[in-house]
C-alpha cells in the first residue's frame, strides 16, 4: 500500500466536498474552496487595483526593474539567468526520475539543489526591487478577499471567522492551498484514490463527476480533472515501462524516446540558424522550440 495512501483519500475527500476543517485552538474552523467563478472575480478586481494604483502613481514591476537596471542594481543577464537556472532544474529534475542508480541521483540531486539554492539568492533579490509594485499591492489585496470570502467559523459557511481569526487561520488555509495545487501531489491523489478509475469511466464529461456545473466547480476540482485527464492520456496512449508502474509521477514524466534522424537534424540544423541570428548566443527556451 502507498505509505500516503490516507493522505491521498483525505485529499480526495476535502477536493470532492469544496472544503476542509482545520482545528486551532481546539475549535473547527472551514475553508471553503474557491470556485471557478469566484477566482475570475477575484482576478478582474486584481486588474482593476493594478490600474487604479498606477493611476496613484505606484509603478509597475516592468517599470521598477528597468529604473533598476539604469542604476545598475539590476540587468538583462540576472533576467535570463532566472529563466535558464528555472529551465535547468525543471528539465534536471525530470531526469532524476528516472536515474535508477542511487549514487548517480545523490549526485544530481546535489547539483539540483545548488541550481535551486542560486536562483533563490537571485530571485530574492528581484523581490526586493518589485516589492513595493502596483501589481504586488493589488495580490496584498486579493489575499485579503480570499480569506475573507473563504475561511468560516460553521460547516454551513455562514458565520465568517473575525480578522484577527483570519490572520490566524492564513497560514493553514495557503498551506493547503498550495498541496492542492500541487502536481505532483494531485497526481497522487487522483491515483490511488481512485479517482483515475472513476475519471476513466467519465472521461467524456468528467464535470458530471462532482454533480456541478462548470463555473460552480473549485478550482481545486478542475486542477485534478485535468491533472487525471492527462495521466489517463499518457497510460492509454503511451507504452509505459514495467518499473514505473505504480508511480502516478514517473509515469506523467515519462517521454518516449524521438528515433527520428531527420528530426535530430532539423532540429540542429533550428538551432544553428537561431545561434547566426542571436550573434552565437542562444537563450534556454530555444531548446524547447521546435
Amino acid at each position: 500500500m502507498n505509505k500516503n495512501h490516507y493522505k491521498n483519500h483525505r485529499d480526495f475527500l476535502d477536493i470532492l466536498r469544496g472544503y476542509n476543517k482545520f482545528n486551532f485552538l481546539n475549535k473547527e474552523y472551514y475553508f471553503r474552496h474557491f470556485s471557478l467563478e469566484q477566482t475570475l472575480e477575484m482576478d478582474a478586481l486584481m486588474e482593476i487595483d493594478v490600474a487604479r494604483s498606477v493611476k496613484r502613481g505606484v509603478k509597475k514591476q516592468e517599470v521598477l526593474l528597468s529604473d533598476a537596471m539604469e542604476m545598475g542594481s539590476w540587468s538583462q543577464q540576472k533576467e535570463d539567468q532566472i529563466k535558464s537556472l528555472e529551465w535547468m532544474i525543471k528539465k534536471s529534475t525530470v531526469a532524476l526520475g528516472k536515474m535508477q542508480d542511487l549514487k548517480q541521483r545523490e549526485v544530481f540531486n546535489s547539483q539540483i539543489e545548488k541550481q535551486r539554492e542560486e536562483l533563490a539568492s537571485i530571485g530574492e533579490a528581484r523581490r526586493k526591487i518589485i516589492a513595493y509594485s502596483a501589481e504586488n499591492l493589488a495580490q496584498t489585496k486579493k489575499v485579503n478577499r480570499m480569506l475573507e470570502s473563504s475561511l468560516f467559523c460553521d460547516e454551513e459557511f455562514k458565520e465568517k471567522v473575525s480578522e484577527d481569526l483570519r490572520l490566524a487561520l492564513a497560514p493553514l488555509m495557503f498551506a493547503t492551498y498550495a498541496s492542492f495545487t500541487d502536481r505532483d501531489n494531485l497526481l497522487m491523489c487522483s491515483y490511488h484514490s481512485g479517482f483515475l478509475d472513476l475519471f476513466a469511466t467519465q472521461y467524456r464529461n468528467p464535470i458530471a463527476l462532482f454533480g456541478k456545473t462548470m463555473a460552480e466547480l473549485t478550482v481545486f476540482q478542475r486542477g485534478l480533472m485535468i491533472i487525471t485527464h492527462s495521466l489517463l492520456n499518457k497510460i492509454k496512449h503511451v507504452k509505459i515501462p514495467e518499473e514505473l508502474s505504480g508511480d502516478p509521477i514517473k509515469i506523467y514524466e515519462y517521454e518516449e524516446e524521438e528515433q527520428t534522424d531527420k528530426t535530430v537534424s532539423h532540429g540542429l540544423d533550428d538551432l544553428k540558424a537561431k545561434t547566426k541570428v542571436r550573434g552565437g548566443k542562444l537563450k534556454p527556451e530555444d531548446f524547447l522550440s521546435g
